[in-house]
């Protein structure tokens, strides 16, 4: 007789949507991020460039196969016992996806881009970064890289709320004053 119940195969369902969750998420949040990051710094041919290809179609392929796939390491990191409480609800989940894409940034641009650059041969960005003589372009990238990032971790914890977050408030604070 077999141990597996229907317990295993809703456990199982869950499991299986939190990962596609993860990923739909962080497709969606690399969506409204790249817009930001093109729109504003027209970065899509550079981030293309990062595979041989310096187009913007390029760039918006890489970003998005990416972001998609950080969407899924955001379930791998957070879709543990450790962090279930705050999977219960928007605020917690936008609170798991901000810190997410602080760690994704830091990784990226402090570790992943550099290298990249390095083994394409190139010295530096084509676009102005830190530190780099004209404070206001210097400080422009690196205020459009930040706010990209927290755009993209706010639209990932909450897409992946709306994916997830079901039968349970979704409010940022509890409906009772007297709870909050």
């Amino acid at each position: 007789m077999s141990q597996y119940s229907a317990t295993d195969d809703a456990a199982e369902t869950v499991e299986t949507r939190h990962w596609i969750a993860g990923g739909l998420s962080g497709f969606v949040a690399g969506a409204v991020m790249g817009v930001v990051l093109h729109g504003a710094l027209g970065l899509m041919p550079t981030i293309g460039a990062l595979v041989g290809v310096e187009t913007v179609l390029a760039g918006w392929v890489v970003h998005l196969f990416n972001s998609t796939l950080f969407g899924t390491l955001f379930v791998a990191i957070f879709d543990r016992s450790l962090f279930a409480e705050l999977r219960t609800d928007l605020g917690g989940c936008l609170s798991l996806g901000v810190v997410h894409s602080a760690l994704l940034g830091m990784i990226t641009g402090g570790l992943l881009l550099p290298t990249a650059l390095a083994l394409e041969g190139a010295t530096s960005l084509p676009v102005p970064t830190l530190p780099v003589p004209g404070l206001t372009a210097s400080f422009e990238f690196g205020a459009v890289i930040a706010v990209a990032h927290l755009l993209y971790g706010t639209v990932l914890g909450g897409t992946f709320a709306a994916f997830t977050v079901s039968d349970a408030p979704t409010d940022l604070l509890p409906a009772d004053p007297a709870d909050r």
